[in-house]
């Protein structure tokens, strides 16, 4: 618990530094799941900031030590991802668990022949949001491979 304690601040400054900065533009990659001959690569996205007005979700991972923002999600339209170098959108197809800011605990994700799951629980609450814990990004292939990633982040809403 203590150590979840430790990313969940982590997650913080770095939510701060995207805020701040416009994003991450140099962060590294995450390798997920093998596909066939090669891997799905799952890299840092280029704007993990949800947008004025919004409300969503944004999961990091640490990769080199570093938070890497690697899913946003944004209430009513959809999330995002970088999925081999590409961006890529994700349709929600299902969600469950308890919900707040337009974000459940539990929500399966679908583009093309990849599937995402994202778990988390929700924990700390701040002013407009709330700190979300336990997080796993699960990826799947039409092929059978899948691959998760533990993650944490942040749920809420962002004033205009």
């Amino acid at each position: 618990m203590r150590r979840l304690a430790v990313i969940s601040g982590s997650i913080v400054l770095a939510a701060t530094a995207c805020a701040s900065s416009g994003g991450n533009k140099n962060a590294g990659q995450v390798t997920a799941a093998p596909v066939g001959a090669g891997d799905i690569i799952v890299g840092a996205l280029p704007e993990p900031a949800v947008p004025k007005g919004e409300c969503g979700m944004v999961l990091w991972t640490l990769e080199s030590d570093q938070p890497t923002p690697i899913f946003r999600f944004v209430a009513g339209k959809g999330a995002d991802i970088v999925l081999n170098g590409k961006l890529t959108p994700l349709s929600a197809t299902d969600s469950d668990g308890v919900s707040g800011f337009g974000v459940y605990e539990e929500t399966r994700y679908v583009a093309g022949d990849v599937a995402a799951t994202v778990k988390v629980r929700f924990g700390l609450g701040f002013e407009g949001g709330s700190y979300l814990e336990r997080g796993l990004l699960t990826i799947e292939t039409a092929s059978g491979w899948k691959s998760v990633i533990p993650a944490a982040g942040i749920a809420g809403c962002r004033v205009r």
